[in-house]
Parts: C-alpha cells; sequence; structure tokens
C-alpha cells in the first residue's frame, strides 16, 4: 500500500510491507544485511525459495513496488530511495516504547542517511507482521520525532545514587517473574539506601512508560551496539544502562535522559 504523492521529492509516502517483502526488496537492492529484519525465509527448503521468492517479486510487481527490465528486478523511483536509505544505513536506531499512561506500545526501527531518515513501524495486521516505512525528514528532524514518541516527562530528582541489579532482574521485576522482595534484597546487598529502593518500587509496581533505545553502528563486517532503558513512573524518572553483568540504575531529569541519549550515539561513533 503506498499513501501519497508520486515522488519523495514531492511528498513524504507511507509504504506497508510484509517481512518477506522487504527482505527482497532490500536484497534486490543488495543489502548484506538490515537491522530490524531478520530473514523470513528461514525454516525454507533450499528447493523451495526459487518459487517463494518468484512469488514475493509477483506480490511486488502487482502493487507497483517494481518492475522487470530485461527480466531482472527493478524498484521504481518511488520506493528506490526508501529502500537504499534502509539498506545502507551507517546509524540505525531501535526505539520500544510501552506507553501505559497513553496505553500504546510501539517499536520502530529508524534508518540514518545523511540527508534523511526513513522510520519502519512495526506492525501486526490481519496476523502478520508488517513494515510500515515513512520518511520522517532530516535526522535533527527524526530525533525531534524520537523524542516526542519517548514522552519525556520532568518529575523531581531525589536520589542521586545510582543502584545495581544483576542483567535483566530489572526486566524480570517490571514482568511479574521476579518477587519484589527478591530485587529489593539485591539492592540492598549492593548498598543502595532505602529511599532509593522504595522509589524504584513504586515505579516497577506501577510503571507509566517502559522504554528501550538502542543505536547499531555499521562497521565492515557487523555493528557496534549501545544502548539505554528508561522507566518512568510516578515520582521519578529512572535511566537504566546494561553493562555485561549488570544494570545499572539512577533517576535522572529530562535534561539527564535527553544527554544520555545523545551519548549513546556519540559513543558507538
Amino acid at each position: 500500500m503506498v499513501k501519497g504523492g508520486s515522488s519523495l521529492e514531492q511528498a513524504r509516502i507511507q509504504i506497508r510491507l510484509t517481512g518477506k517483502q522487504f527482505f527482497v526488496l532490500t536484497g534486490i537492492a543488495g543489502a548484506k544485511a538490515v537491522v530490524g529484519l531478520e530473514d523470513p525465509f528461514r525454516g525454507t527448503l533450499a528447493e523451495e525459495m526459487p518459487a517463494e521468492v518468484a512469488r514475493i517479486e509477483q506480490e511486488l510487481e502487482e502493487a507497483g513496488y517494481i518492475r522487470l527490465v530485461d527480466g531482472e528486478p527493478e524498484l521504481v523511483p518511488q520506493l528506490l530511495e526508501y529502500i537504499e536509505i534502509c539498506s545502507r544505513a551507517l546509524l540505525t536506531i531501535h526505539l520500544a516504547v510501552d506507553d501505559k499512561q497513553r496505553s500504546r506500545s510501539s517499536e520502530c526501527f529508524f534508518y540514518y542517511s545523511a540527508g534523511a531518515v526513513v522510520k519502519a513501524e512495526l506492525k501486526y495486521i490481519d496476523h502478520m507482521h508488517m513494515y510500515e516505512l515513512e520518511e520522517i525528514g532530516t535526522p535533527a528532524e527524526a530525533w525531534m520525532k524520537i523524542m516526542s514518541s519517548l514522552n519525556l516527562q520532568e518529575r523531581p530528582k531525589r536520589c542521586p545514587e545510582q543502584l545495581k541489579l544483576p542483567k535483566g532482574k530489572l526486566w524480570q521485576w517490571l514482568n511479574g517473574e521476579q518477587e519484589a522482595s527478591g530485587a529489593a534484597q539485591s539492592l540492598r546487598k549492593e548498598g543502595s539506601s532505602e529511599q532509593a529502593v522504595t522509589r524504584l518500587a513504586e515505579a516497577v509496581k506501577a510503571p507509566e512508560s517502559y522504554s528501550a533505545f538502542t543505536a547499531y553502528y555499521r562497521l565492515q563486517h557487523d555493528w557496534r551496539v549501545e544502548g539505554i532503558e528508561l522507566l518512568r513512573g510516578r515520582e521519578a524518572n529512572w535511566v537504566v544502562r546494561p553493562d555485561d553483568r549488570h544494570d545499572q540504575i539512577r533517576e535522572a531529569s529530562v535534561m539527564e535522559i535527553v544527554r544520555e541519549l545523545g551519548d549513546v550515539i556519540s559513543r558507538i561513533k
């Protein structure tokens, strides 16, 4: 499905693709790997692959996304820039937001080029995972939209100390897989004050939102990856920075959160 004008220069268009369609399009564009796009053909027998790829290419041709030139598939101009940005992005940001206050969750990948950013939002439509692609402006404009998606809200910062939990335990605590008493005990063993433990426990018990921000920077054959997580409760904002063994957790103001997000980008370049 394409909505909008006839070219990217004239209007920003929105494109909805299945995982297989997105994968085949990036293959036509020569991509070796795209962050956020796993191989949807995994498990397909080798002898079945040519027919399956041909079926997807026929879908794409019927949708007006590709055309055959001398028997070879070629992306139409309206789509070419989108797919090339996704396929060649040096920087990709993955943002997952569970905003309980606004009763909605979202998961997006932002693919950066020097002059434009393409957002791919993952949606579940008609029992299928879909990618909704849209060009959202310059890198500066995209950054503002990422900040808006996070819905940052100022909270008073009362505990400057840094807390520490074994890696993954905070997530288990948030999802009810970890008893609150056990997590609190782990924090106290690390020397955390009772005030800090209580404030974090209140945020975990009734979170307003939980977000994961991860940046991928393309190297020659791999990616450098950095990320942080954000927990907002009624009384405090918390920044969670995972390391090899622990989650480092601390209260933060909105300004400090924005600085932390920028630092994630700086660290991977």
